[in-house]
């Protein structure tokens, strides 16, 4: 099924959201590793056509050393296996040994600039999302929790969120574990995210937010006044937020960004539009090309 039209401007103004969405939310923990992480993917990408393992992870490496990222967290304790000279073909598995019994909420946040990417292709969308995630996470959960962040950021572009959830549902109904799809579900007034800051949690917290507010602003103070929602949970609300309803220039959210990184987070949205469409005029052309070779002589 495709995607709903949407006016240029529009899609700019909501693309641009989720960047800038997901650093005013980090920024409230008082943290922007995760925004960083995402930028160097969608750079990436822009670059390389696809998020190729072994430069993304030089990338992420060389982004975290001038980064606090949290000591336990599994992210960082993959770049420091990477750093160690451990190949990123079975990173995930051996960082899985050695922080073991976790579901990182890391990935969720840090794919986002994906939705963009492959706007319009989910079955490349959902690869390039769980391969993402794949580089650093083992578990499943995970895994699938990240397609979904991703597909739902997709979705929220053109559609709103009772429709978007419905969608990812049916998208993942063979994949995604119970608690999962449970948190996929619209959520009612009487409802309750989950607690914690694995991924079913932090995507549970932010939709429940995203249903409570109107604009990003709104989005951010919901989840704020669940209490002490982690750097992640904003992070993705914040982008999530963003893809629904824009980012407002004159937010006081956005004032407080570094005016250089916010440069590169607006160009970087631009970029991966631009992207996202040349990807599929050459894959239209492709079809076309092919389709006059299949013709009789």
């Amino acid at each position: 099924m495709e995607l709903p039209t949407i006016p240029l401007e529009e899609l700019r103004a909501r693309a641009g959201g989720i960047l800038l969405g997901m650093a005013s939310g980090e920024l409230v923990a008082g943290e922007l590793g995760l925004t960083r992480l995402a930028l160097e993917l969608g750079e990436s990408v822009v670059e390389r056509g696809l998020p190729e393992p072994e430069p993304l992870l030089q990338r992420w490496t060389a982004a975290s050393a001038e980064l606090d990222l949290r000591p336990g967290s599994i992210t960082a304790g993959a770049l420091r296996l990477f750093q160690d000279g451990f190949p990123a073909e079975g990173l995930a598995e051996a960082t899985a040994r050695v922080i073991p019994d976790r579901s990182g909420d890391g990935p969720l946040a840090r794919s986002l600039p994906l939705a963009i990417a492959a706007r319009r292709d989910g079955r490349r969308l959902k690869s390039w999302a769980e391969q993402s995630a794949a580089l650093t996470h083992a578990d499943l959960t995970t895994r699938t929790a990240t397609v979904a962040s991703c597909l739902l950021a997709r979705d929220l572009l053109t559609r709103g969120l009772e429709e978007s959830l419905a969608r990812v549902a049916q998208a993942l109904r063979e994949e995604a574990p119970l608690r999962l799809a449970r948190a996929l579900r619209h959520p009612r007034r009487d409802d309750w995210p989950e607690s914690g800051d694995d991924s079913v949690a932090v995507l549970s917290q932010a939709i429940h937010a995203l249903a409570a507010a109107t604009d990003l602003e709104g989005v951010l103070q919901e989840l704020e006044n669940l209490g002490a929602p982690s750097a992640g949970a904003l992070a993705l609300a914040g982008g999530l937020g963003g893809a629904a309803f824009g980012a407002v220039p004159s937010s006081p959210r956005l004032a407080r960004l570094d005016p250089a990184l916010r440069v590169r987070l607006e160009r970087l949205a631009d970029e991966l539009i631009e992207f996202e469409s040349q990807q599929l005029d050459d894959s239209a052309g492709a079809k076309r090309i092919f389709g006059q070779l299949q013709r009789p002589l």
